[in-house]
């Protein structure tokens, strides 16, 4: 059986770079597949988490930022929203350059990390997850859905790092995931 290699090893300081990826066909599916459904084996049972409402969203603390962008978007907001049509965009853009996610950012555009802020804290990479999984729902746009492939498998890479909530956290986006790509698969008769 073919490995999925997109999420070996420590994405955070060795980040992947997807370029001139083969195609692989229905090997690379199901290699993706076993492998998310093994790191779901060794996660807490899948539960979405309670988020407390946060002071005012600032660039300078990530965390806080994208827990009231994931309060917004659950709220109905979807991509237009007013902290979603501004910071999702500009977020994901930040993680699709880098693949990180810094503790902060300068207040203003264009939002370069804050000097001495690390990327190591896996919150954010959860939380901006799940605004690409909602972006999707609320969309249908692919740059949301292959964001929340590439969170996945950074997060897929750092699983032994999760807090027991945070673990919990990542097995139900990565159900989420499976049954996003499910019904994406169903659509286009694959």
């Amino acid at each position: 059986m073919l490995n999925y290699a997109y999420s070996d090893g420590d994405l955070l300081e060795n980040p992947q770079t997807y370029r001139y990826s083969s195609f692989q066909g229905a090997a690379f599916v199901d290699a993706w597949r076993a492998s998310r459904l093994a790191t779901i084996a060794r996660l807490p049972a899948p539960a979405l988490p309670a988020l407390p409402p946060q002071g005012p969203a600032q660039a300078e603390d990530s965390t806080a930022l994208l827990s009231q962008l994931c309060l917004e978007m659950r709220a109905g907001a979807g991509v237009s929203g007013p902290l979603a049509s501004y910071w999702l965009p500009r977020l994901l853009k930040k993680f699709e350059v880098s693949k990180r996610l810094y503790a902060g950012y300068e207040a203003g555009a264009p939002h370069r990390p804050l000097p001495h802020s690390d990327y190591g804290s896996l919150q954010p990479y959860l939380l901006l997850a799940e605004c690409m999984l909602q972006g999707w729902q609320a969309s249908g746009a692919a740059y949301y859905l292959s964001g929340l492939l590439k969170l996945t498998d950074t997060l897929v890479s750092q699983h032994g790092r999760l807090e027991p909530d945070q673990g919990a956290y990542l097995a139900w986006l990565l159900t989420q995931e499976q049954q996003v790509l499910a019904t994406v698969a169903q659509e286009a008769g694959l």
